[in-house]
């Protein structure tokens, strides 16, 4: 057996201890990832659930004045300072909610890469259609201005004002209305096509969102759709460009759209 020089003794420990060095890098780097996915994970859980209680009691609320063709906001006698109607005063809540929840969402995931989870992708995916210049109700910075209106900090952690200081914020709050102003502007106009299909098709991508979000409805309900109440341009839009082009991951486009128009 041939002798073994303290040379190639002293080579064999250094190449063993580089690859033991080379393995705890990569288990460090593997412990390191899976811990920021778990975080990720982690951070959808916590914040999608009250995102999804916004987007659906919203949803119900566009599909009940969708099946009357929002009839309840027509000719209503609005007071610059006052919300006289209950109707137009709870739908502005939902509103209100809704992009508020959003507003928290983005607040508090600048450090999260949502994008690494399946599920935080198409959250973002569905919050980029329904900012989409053909899709959101009014333009971003007033959506913003609303959600953060909206938002209050309670034991250390953000939340979404009550109906009932949503109302006293506005009847009392000149910047509350002011904000709030381009919101009313749409729903007050209702008796107009334009305005109405706008509702709708907006209804209909946030209707996608609980469904896929939440497809066993855990935590939302499972509420037919109004395709009858789309026109064929909004049904054009719908198939061809959200679904299409934002949204092609959603199944069954066919419960919101219905047969081809």
């Amino acid at each position: 057996m041939p002798d073994i020089g303290w040379f190639q003794l002293l080579t064999a420990a250094l190449g063993g201890e580089f690859i033991v060095k080379a393995l705890d890098i990569v288990y460090q780097e593997f412990r390191h990832r899976s811990e920021r996915t778990s975080s990720i994970q982690r951070f959808v859980d916590e914040h999608l659930d009250p995102l999804l209680k916004a987007a659906d009691e919203l949803v119900g609320k566009l599909r009940s004045l969708a099946e009357h063709d929002f009839k309840e906001l027509r000719n209503l006698k609005l007071d610059a300072e006052k919300l006289q109607s209950s109707d137009l005063s709870g739908f502005l809540f939902l509103f209100a909610r809704f992009w508020a929840q959003i507003e928290i969402l983005r607040r508090q995931g600048l450090s999260i890469a949502m994008g690494k989870d399946d599920r935080g992708k198409q959250v973002q995916n569905f919050l980029s259609c329904l900012e989409s210049q053909r899709v959101r109700i009014v333009d971003r910075i007033a959506q913003r201005a609303v959600g953060e209106v909206m938002v209050e900090r309670q034991q250390g952690t953000l939340d979404t004002v009550s109906f009932v200081d949503f109302v006293k914020a506005y009847e009392t709050s000149v910047d509350m209305r002011r904000w709030i102003r381009p919101l009313i502007t749409i729903l007050v106009r209702t008796h107009h096509t334009y305005e109405r299909q706008q509702l709708l098709q907006y209804g209909v991508v946030i209707h996608a969102f609980v469904d896929t979000l939440d497809s066993k409805h855990f935590v939302t309900r499972d509420r037919p759709s109004y395709p009858n109440k789309l026109t064929r341009r909004s049904w054009r839009d719908l198939k061809y460009r959200v679904f299409g082009r934002y949204l092609s991951f959603v199944a069954d486009t066919a419960k919101y759209l219905g047969p081809p128009k």
